[in-house]
């Protein structure tokens, strides 16, 4: 199987379609934050700011292109690609403590004489994005594209990919067949000189080399990387709960474990060991969840600092709980936890650090459906707006539209004291979510875990509110309007002329916020996401085809047409016939065909790469031989 049909296979099959747009748009509010979205794109990694900043925000910008598959994304990542590429020690012509000006991003910061060390962990943060990128290109078939500076995707994700090569290479000295990356032996200014590194720092390292390997196919890098996984299972034991703790350093766990921020770097490599079929599997992200949800998540308001418990709420460790959101599509409750955290005390308009960046873009990825909230008949008082619990153990309900899947509910609740919200099975309640009292109106999510599809009442899955209750003191719940999907009910046009550019501002029904997208679209056609205003010049004749998709919290509604685009000589053809272009003459399109079944709608998700009919293997080789040339003296 060729490189790109098994990316193509894996992202099919492990796509988490998000269902909601809300957390989106609150990413875009924070892009912006930061230099005008430049954030550390400029900055040099002598404190480490490209491996703990702007790394973060290129994944971001991955994730959120995984979502939405707008090539805004990808031209917004090849931009901070570039800049992070100028500041790479081969291209700033700055050397490490061995004279070596090699492609890594060296620190002074860390070492206590200033000495200039190039640490593994930070190769990898920083080489990872750009290997996504390369990866992400050759799943969505948007090689064709022009980026900011009018190279095409294609040979932007060959350059990033042959650089990413370089910088493993960079470290292939450090590298032991048993699975791990050690500090260089004659570092010796470095307290750990000649020992292996903490789990999180070489793993960092793994994830790049998962992405290189769907990239280039070479079995180097899988070798690699699945060595690395099966040390870090090695290392793992089993909590009380039932999930996996560890320490930052391995060998047998010593309670509390891990901090849950560089944690979260391992629980990624996890995720993509499970992704390419090695090592890990769901059963075993499972117990990653698991660990969240029994020894980090504590209330809604309160997160343990480390995986198996002690300190909590930690500055430097709370917000970092959002990197843990690939786990999410194993258990709603994990994406609930962070979200109504996040919606609290991280809003967008507060965002100024690079690992919220991308807890945000991970809310977006990771968002389920909303699903509507109804009250159970008996137990509550109505009170208009409101109901108020008459009793302990107040129920509302909520359907699913999905019991294999996920959703949460929002509710406008006001929780007098401590309230344990929790989902029925048929024969037991389980907590799926913890949260302090409220002092008042407030929003929060109840998240529907698929473990317990038990229909209750009215189509729909129990839920109750445990607390201490008292009476005139019950907890309040906001009645819910309901949720209305979205319809397009625009006529999009039909005909259009080269060189005219189109006109269509394409309009829906439902509730806000909406998002607009273009599942299916010839190369250089846009939608702006807000408005549903089409952007697309026809160059020359043909039939052009394009999908266009209205998202918002409660579903999805796609609108497929085809534009035809006759030239002087066809003046007399009639529309549809493709005014007698050649079969393979027409617009190459960027996604579409059949694959739409195979992607809920998105074709570009699964189609082959167009680079202009050359392989992206064969750009990245050609690629790495020039950049080789360029360094060689």
């Amino acid at each position: 199987m060729s490189v790109h049909a098994a990316v193509a296979a894996l992202t099919v099959l492990h796509a988490v379609p998000a269902a909601a747009v809300t957390a989106r748009w609150s990413y875009e509010a924070a892009y912006d934050n930061v230099a005008e979205g430049a954030w550390y794109r400029d900055s040099n990694n002598e404190t480490a700011t490209l491996a703990w900043g702007e790394s973060y925000v290129m994944m971001s910008l991955a994730a959120m292109f995984r979502v939405t598959h707008d090539p805004t994304y990808l031209d917004r990542l090849a931009w901070h690609a570039d800049g992070v590429l100028a500041q790479r020690d081969d291209a700033r012509g700055v050397a490490d403590y061995r004279g070596i000006s090699g492609a890594c991003w060296r620190n002074t910061g860390y070492q206590p004489g200033g000495e200039p060390y190039c640490y593994a962990v930070h190769s990898g943060m920083i080489g990872f994005p750009l290997a996504e990128l390369a990866r992400l290109v050759a799943a969505s078939g948007l090689g064709a594209e022009t980026a900011y500076d009018g190279a095409t995707f294609a040979d932007k994700a060959a350059t990033y990919a042959a650089a990413a090569a370089e910088t493993v290479a960079a470290h292939d000295d450090e590298w032991r067949d048993a699975g791990y990356y050690v500090f260089r032996p004659d570092a010796t200014f470095l307290e750990y000189a000649g020992q292996d590194q903490p789990l999180n720092q070489s793993n960092a390292m793994g994830l790049l080399l998962f992405a290189l390997y769907d990239v280039t196919e070479l079995a180097e890098y899988l070798d690699k990387a699945t060595r690395l996984a099966t040390r870090f299972r090695e290392q793992l034991a089993t909590s009380a709960a039932g999930g996996y703790v560890w320490n930052y350093w391995g060998g047998p766990y010593s309670a509390p474990g891990e901090d849950v921020s560089h944690a979260a770097i391992n629980v990624a490599l996890a995720v993509a060991a499970a992704e390419h079929g090695v090592v890990f599997d769901d059963t075993d992200l499972a117990k990653f969840a698991t660990t969240f949800l029994a020894d980090v998540y504590v209330t809604d308001r309160s997160f343990s600092d480390a995986v198996g418990g002690g300190g909590r709420d930690g500055g430097s460790y709370r917000p970092q709980v959002g990197r843990w959101l690939p786990l999410s599509r194993l258990r709603t409750g994990i994406y609930t936890a962070v979200r109504d955290l996040y919606d609290r005390d991280y809003g967008p308009e507060t965002i100024g650090s690079g690992s919220l960046l991308l807890s945000w873009a991970y809310l977006a990825e990771y968002e389920p459906a909303h699903c509507a909230p109804f009250f159970y008949y008996v137990d509550w008082e109505d009170q208009g707006d409101w109901r108020e619990a008459t009793a302990h153990g107040a129920n509302i309900l909520t359907s699913p539209p999905d019991l294999g899947g996920r959703c949460m509910a929002p509710v406008g609740v006001d929780a007098p004291r401590r309230t344990s919200v929790q989902q029925w099975d048929g024969a037991a309640y389980h907590e799926v979510a913890v949260w302090e009292a409220t002092g008042g109106e407030t929003s929060r999510f109840v998240p529907y875990d698929s473990r317990w599809p038990f229909i209750y009442w009215n189509e729909g899955v129990l839920f109750q509110f445990d607390d201490a209750w008292a009476a005139g003191q019950g907890v309040r719940v906001r009645e819910h309007p309901g949720l209305v999907a979205p319809q397009i009910t625009s006529a999009p046009p039909a005909e259009g002329a080269i060189g005219v550019p189109l006109e269509y501002v394409a309009t829906g029904t439902g509730d806000a916020p909406f998002w607009w997208s273009l599942a299916r679209f010839p190369t250089g056609a846009r939608i702006d996401a807000a408005s549903g205003s089409l952007a697309y010049t026809p160059a020359g004749p043909g039939t052009y085809s394009f999908m266009v998709v209205l998202e918002n919290d409660a579903g999805r509604a796609e609108q497929a047409f085809d534009v035809d685009v006759r030239g002087p000589e066809d003046a007399g053809a009639v529309p549809g016939t493709d005014a007698g272009a050649e079969p393979d003459a027409g617009p190459a399109l960027d996604a579409g065909s059949g694959a739409e079944a195979a992607t809920g709608g998105c074709g570009c998700r699964s189609a082959p790469v167009r680079a202009e009919g050359t392989p992206l293997l064969l750009l990245f080789l050609s690629a790495l031989t020039r950049r080789r040339r360029s360094t060689t003296p």
